[in-house]
């Protein structure tokens, strides 16, 4: 019934496209013999010497020299790189080829993102460097078109990895041992976002148990119905839900290897969080409303809507600033609420990473962007306050040293009542459940799964039976594609 193919190229969350061209281009290196550093710089100047269009020395901050010699060309070249949603940022390229002046950069136009299963399959590679959700790259590694660069990580970068957050750096795995198939951008760790002046008039708690939740749902209901707690999309099952199963300690499907996967869609995990959803939606407390359609924005922006209980990082300024302008001062952020008491496990919603593709004309020059654009303190506070991207990088966002990006990412918000909401976030991103992966079966599962969800918002099927009809027609879908499936695990 589901052709991997057809449904992946029409994949309402889109794919990015890699296109490759396979060329036979050198490229010269500098050999120096300059001691190489891996220790994060607090400089914000580059130099270089030059004799005539040869680098024979250049340092870059917080850049390791050892990557520079390996990578850096001694001619200038053109790296391609496929911006999806026009990322990285204009300044973060700008920034980038000042630091390495022999590196041009060419971003894609801002494209459709559905062809990208269909450009690999067919081989019209033009790109070097891609950027793809973490959701997504899974399906991208089973092309064989992404490089696993995960020597280049460890031997280059080694500080890295004890940087960026653990949840982050699991997922760019793709669910391959001790692969590393992508750089950690942004990430999406989920707070409760709520507006405090109803909570106020009404007398709720801010929830710190899922319990605590239901009872205030249920109160806000009884006092005025006009208002909903909060919606639960069906059309975002990437999204929200993922996340609250996420921080339920659940997951999907999990790859036991190459080849074999554990199905456990409908887990007791799982099926308790939509079980929970399911009753207060049953109940009148919580509306089932797809987000960003025009109803959504209205209830939203007519002040309908009290909270958010996976509001990721990004939603601050894409999904509740942008929509409710005129809410300014009202909203504020709390923890995830738990189901037991003095626990404090959450999810994660989002967020994409940038790779280098399997034939890349000039890989090592990539991969020097990759890391320039996603990690460096240079780059960090535009993707803030430009971007709205929330970094995945635990070490700037809690190094005082770091004065410039500790500002920008923990400092006060006037949108939030001047509440400093990034200290919130990191502690949700420390506390990201770290068993959560992704499958090359995920952008399948989330069509099938909004099918379902659907049904059940409409009445007609349940939200437990939505989950079971998910995961019977995914364990038929994964052995139709080339997967075994090892166990379905409840």
């Amino acid at each position: 019934m589901y052709n991997r193919s057809a449904i992946s190229r029409a994949a309402a969350v889109g794919i990015v496209i890699l296109l490759i061209a396979i060329a036979g281009v050198a490229v010269y290196f500098v050999s120096t013999t300059t001691t190489s550093s891996t220790t994060p710089s607090t400089s914000a100047t580059a130099s270089q010497t030059t004799t005539g269009s040869v680098v024979t020395t250049l340092t870059v901050a917080n850049v390791p020299e050892s990557a520079i010699q390996a990578f850096y060309p001694s001619t200038p070249i053109t790296i391609k790189e496929y911006a999806w949603s026009g990322y990285p940022l204009a300044q973060a390229v700008q920034d980038f080829e000042a630091a390495f002046p022999n590196i041009h950069v060419q971003q894609s136009p801002n494209q459709d993102v559905s062809g990208l299963l269909s450009a690999l399959e067919t081989h019209q590679y033009v790109y070097d460097s891609f950027r793809i959700q973490y959701f997504q790259l899974p399906q991208e590694v089973t092309t064989g078109e992404v490089k696993d660069i995960s020597s280049w990580f460890n031997q280059y970068l080694p500080s890295l990895g004890t940087q960026i957050s653990a949840s982050a750096l699991n997922l760019v795995s793709a669910g391959q041992k001790g692969a590393v198939y992508c750089i950690p951008e942004d990430f999406g760790p989920v707070a409760f976002a709520y507006r405090e002046d109803i909570f106020a008039k009404y007398g709720l708690t801010v929830p710190t148990t899922w319990a605590q939740f239901s009872a205030d749902a249920a109160k806000l209901h009884s006092a005025n119905s006009s208002i909903t707690m909060t919606v639960f999309p069906p059309n975002e099952p990437s999204a929200d839900l993922m996340g609250l199963f996420w921080a339920a300690g659940g997951n999907m499907i999990v790859p036991v290897n190459s080849t074999a996967y554990n199905v456990v869609i409908n887990s007791t995990a799982n099926l308790n969080v939509i079980n929970y959803w399911g009753g207060l939606i049953k109940g009148g407390s919580v509306q089932a409303l797809d987000l960003y359609t025009p109803q959504f924005n209205q209830e939203l922006s007519g002040s309908e809507i009290a909270s958010f209980v996976t509001a990721a990082a990004w939603y601050p300024r894409y999904v509740i600033q942008a929509t409710a302008p005129n809410e300014a001062g009202l909203w504020r952020v709390a923890d995830l609420p738990q189901t037991t008491p003095g626990s404090f496990v959450t999810g994660v919603v989002g967020g994409s990473c940038l790779g280098v593709t399997a034939n890349a004309q000039y890989p090592g020059p990539a991969f020097l962007f990759d890391y320039f654009t996603t990690q460096t303190p240079q780059v960090l506070p535009y993707m803030w306050t430009q971007g709205g991207q929330w970094t995945s990088n635990n070490y700037y966002l809690q190094n005082d040293a770091y004065s410039n990006g500790t500002k920008v990412f923990l400092g006060n918000n006037s949108y939030w009542g001047g509440q400093n909401i990034g200290l919130t976030y990191l502690k949700s991103q420390q506390s990201a459940g770290t068993q959560w992966t992704w499958s090359p079966y995920q952008i399948t599962l989330q069509e099938i799964l909004q099918e379902q969800l659907t049904e059940a918002a409409s009445g007609s099927i349940t939200f437990a039976q939505a989950l079971q009809n998910t995961e019977t027609i995914m364990v038929s879908y994964v052995s139709s594609n080339g997967g075994t499936v090892a166990g379905v695990g409840h």
